[in-house]
């Protein structure tokens, strides 16, 4: 709020309600108001727990969503400069300027992003945990997955793991079973998976709220000479990435790590997206490994490195691991079997 002069931030989105309050609801409002303590307003729904477990702020009623457009008149008659989330939706962002017509509205996401970006000591925690019951589901999965099965059967068994492993999917599974593979976002359909062909799985699971993510690509059968050579590119992307992370340097020297090591392969123009993203509790977050980011590495970020090789008509091979930047390099949080074979 200093940095940025302003006098008042209006917080309503449930995800970072959630990272600054620590409670789960469908509505509330943080008010902070420059030089004076933040208040919390929510809902009779929630106003007993936000009573009894936020400790960092004052817990006030407000009885209908609607009520917050009266909450920003009653506080907000003499600012000039507020801060709102950019990721609201339109209409919401005209009520706010309805309410305080004289007032210059500042966009704070990306400040809330770059305070998110850096994770906590119980964030770090909670990664670990969320990538831990990753690495078991999808080991789960595959002692459950045979040849026969569609992508579609896959799918449901991921479902079916991470809603008894933790508090359901991070995101929809990308399941590809042969060439499938070559499509980085395939949705699973009702290809079925044959034997001697590869199966591509990407899959995150929830838990207490944080978002795993994970890609492992397996050969059902004896692996073809083609899929042996592209898994040992991706793989060793994946690994050298991985060997030069550390604080200080940055996000796009990461990506161009890889991207060179698989366009020396000569297989640079199969491999068209970034090399990795944030996650916490969105399962995508700030900042990126991508090509010329410049934003620097700090110790408590957790991204994911994750090149691939995608051959359209033939298959298409990713390896994805999670790190957290450490204060002299990066643990590897994702523990999977990474062999390339069942």
């Amino acid at each position: 709020m200093k940095r940025l002069k302003l006098d008042a931030l209006f917080i309503v989105t449930e995800v970072n309600r959630y990272y600054f309050t620590g409670l789960l609801t469908s509505n509330g409002v943080i008010l902070a108001e420059r030089g004076e303590e933040p208040l919390f307003f929510t809902d009779f729904r929630y106003l007993t727990a936000a009573k009894k477990e936020l400790h960092s702020m004052p817990s006030q009623l407000l009885w209908h969503p609607n009520e917050e457009l009266d909450v920003l008149v009653g506080f907000g008659s003499g600012w000039k400069r507020v801060g709102f989330e950019g990721s609201i939706s339109a209409t919401r962002y005209n009520n706010f300027r309805a309410a305080l017509p004289d007032a210059e509205w500042v966009d704070i996401q990306s400040e809330i992003a770059t305070l998110r970006s850096v994770k906590s000591v119980a964030e770090c925690n909670a990664m670990r945990c969320a990538c831990a019951a990753n690495d078991l589901m999808l080991e789960n999965v595959l002692n459950k997955v045979e040849t026969g099965m569609t992508e579609w059967e896959i799918s449901v068994l991921i479902r079916q793991e991470a809603d008894m492993l933790g508090q359901g999917e991070s995101f929809e599974a990308i399941v590809c079973a042969g060439r499938n593979g070559a499509e980085c976002h395939h949705h699973p359909d009702k290809t079925v998976l044959r034997r001697n062909k590869p199966l591509l799985i990407d899959l995150g699971v929830k838990v207490d709220h944080y978002c795993s993510d994970m890609t492992r690509t397996t050969f059902f059968g004896k692996p073809t000479e083609l899929y042996k050579k592209i898994y040992k590119i991706v793989l060793d992307a994946n690994r050298r990435a991985i060997s030069k992370i550390k604080p200080g340097i940055t996000c796009g020297s990461i990506d161009k790590v890889a991207r060179d090591y698989i366009d020396k392969a000569g297989y640079g123009r199969y491999f068209g997206h970034s090399l990795g993203h944030s996650l916490g509790l969105d399962i995508h977050e700030n900042p990126n490994f991508s090509t010329g980011n410049k934003i620097i590495l700090k110790p408590g970020m957790i991204l994911s490195v994750e090149p691939g090789i995608y051959l359209p008509g033939r298959l298409g091979v990713r390896v994805e691991d999670i790190i957290l930047v450490t204060r002299d390099g990066c643990e590897v949080l994702s523990s999977a079997d990474r062999s390339g074979v069942v």
